[in-house]
């Protein structure tokens, strides 16, 4: 089947769900609190507020036992779940149910099969999950624009919450491997741009653009990292001085958007040269430049809110990981004026947090395995943080590209896990998905996610048994996958 002949039956699918969702007297929206899972939400409780059909959303961080409680003790209305609830189906078989999510299906489920339409058709849980249609999940589809093609569907003037969706595919990096959106995001992508919502163009793929000065934006660019000059004081004032570039303004440092064009080819050319030089493989460059995506219309809309995509997702991840859901909702359904003044607070101390605990790790140092290398913040560090940590190091010169990375941080009295691996190892044959999974159900935990990114939650004091059982979950693909 092609890819066009999967997104005709992804999105016939999409518009079945959306006359059950225009049917509902009342909805209930779950939804996860990383980016996606806020566009995620935002999108479906727009979408039910539109159509006039009273919601309550409800932001989860895991869908553990006391979450699926909750969830089930709706039964008045039509619950939609957003970014979430793919991996653990089986918890709601019984109940008339929306899953908009991107994330591995549960392998055994009342509603998984070859074709994915008929069993889909025949169940009272009425799941959109792109696996199940043959697309790929983590590069090609994320949660917020599977609800938006719920929402599409549902009507066609919701088209204006396309760039709402992008800001969550964003958020979600799946426009890093390729250096710009692919598969269904594209689709997406099409639907804003010819809405005159989003202009695209080819620039430098940096968080802050927006929001920091320019050497400020240099040295503190982890994700990607510049060879010499992020974490490196002084080197990003030094290079911008041999370039010849005035970045002040009238003692003030300008921002990247605030210089001229010229000014920032030059200094791409120069960090592409040194990513050359440096044999940064190719992929890996095109998370430094590629598809910048801007929100046309947010000029002056409020004090700091941004227009480039990135940006908008970094503010709604900051709001996520330090509790401030609603914020983020209010940035996206159209409340600026205070929410992002909110949340730039939030963003600010969460850059603080990252800086800090990216230290902390670096200090003591990964703890090797065979086939994976983890780290254990405790309670020094947010718990929310540790998957962006384990994504930065995958990715930082410093650490074994050929080990997962695996983070710890204590939860809510339990032990929150995130894993992290690369494009590479996916290749040898890694599911992070379905190892995590398994190792955390050896302890009694529960987990899943993506091939190239997952999480879990155990209970504390299990991590040994948890990373025994992972490693040899892992070490068994990567030897079926013929990995050296």
């Amino acid at each position: 089947m092609s890819l066009d002949e999967k997104a005709d039956a992804f999105i016939a699918e999409s518009k079945r769900i959306a006359k059950v969702i225009g049917a509902a007297e009342k909805i209930y929206i779950f939804t996860h609190i990383d980016a996606d899972g806020i566009s995620s939400g935002s999108i479906a409780f727009e979408t039910a507020r539109r159509l006039s059909i009273p919601a309550e959303i409800k932001f989860l961080k895991k869908l553990d036992d006391e979450a699926t409680k909750l969830i089930r003790e709706k039964r008045d209305g039509l619950v939609w779940m957003n970014d979430l609830g793919s991996g653990y189906v089986s918890r709601f078989q019984d109940m008339e149910m929306v899953i908009a999510d991107h994330h591995q299906p549960e392998p055994v489920s009342p509603i998984s099969g070859s074709s994915g339409q008929a069993s889909l058709a025949e169940s009272s849980i009425h799941h959109l999950n792109a696996h199940l249609f043959g697309i790929e999940g983590s590069t090609e589809i994320c949660s917020s624009t599977t609800s938006y093609f719920i929402s599409r569907a549902v009507s066609k003037n919701n088209v204006d919450l396309s760039p709402i969706a992008l800001v969550g595919a964003v958020g979600d990096l799946q426009d890093s491997r390729h250096g710009r959106l692919t598969g269904m995001n594209r689709i997406v992508l099409e639907d804003a741009v010819n809405s005159g919502l989003v202009t695209v163009v080819r620039d430098g793929r940096f968080y802050g653009k927006e929001t920091r000065g320019l050497t400020k934006l240099l040295e503190y660019s982890v994700d990607p990292p510049i060879p010499g000059i992020s974490s490196e004081p002084g080197a990003a004032e030094r290079l911008l001085q041999s370039l010849r570039i005035n970045y002040r303004n009238g003692g003030r440092e300008m921002t990247w958007y605030e210089i001229g064009i010229e000014e920032r080819r030059k200094v791409m050319s120069f960090i592409v040269e040194r990513l050359i030089a440096e044999k940064v493989p190719a992929e890996d460059i095109n998370s430094v430049i590629g598809e910048t995506y801007i929100i046309n219309g947010n000029e002056g809309a409020a004090a700091g809110m941004p227009r480039d995509v990135k940006e908008f997702a970094t503010l709604l991840n900051a709001c996520g990981r330090y509790e401030h859901y609603e914020t983020g909702m209010g940035i996206c359904l159209g409340d600026r004026e205070h929410s992002v003044s909110d949340a730039l607070k939030l963003l600010e101390g969460h850059r603080r947090n990252v800086a800090s605990t990216i230290r902390l790790v670096k200090g003591e140092g990964l703890s090797p395995m065979r086939k994976i290398q983890y780290f254990h913040v405790r309670d020094r560090a947010p718990d929310s943080i540790v998957g962006t940590i384990a994504g930065i190091l995958m990715k930082s010169s410093e650490t074994d590209s050929s080990r997962v990375i695996v983070g710890f941080a204590y939860s809510e009295g339990k032990v929150k896990v995130s894993a992290r691996g690369n494009p590479d190892l996916v290749a040898a044959g890694l599911n992070l998905s379905d190892a995590m999974r398994r190792a955390a159900e050896s302890v009694g935990g529960i987990g899943g996610g993506h091939s190239i990114a997952a999480g879990a939650t155990i209970e504390s004091g299990s991590e040994e048994a948890f990373l025994n059982a992972l490693d040899e979950a892992v070490a068994g693909q990567l030897s079926n996958g013929h990995a050296g």
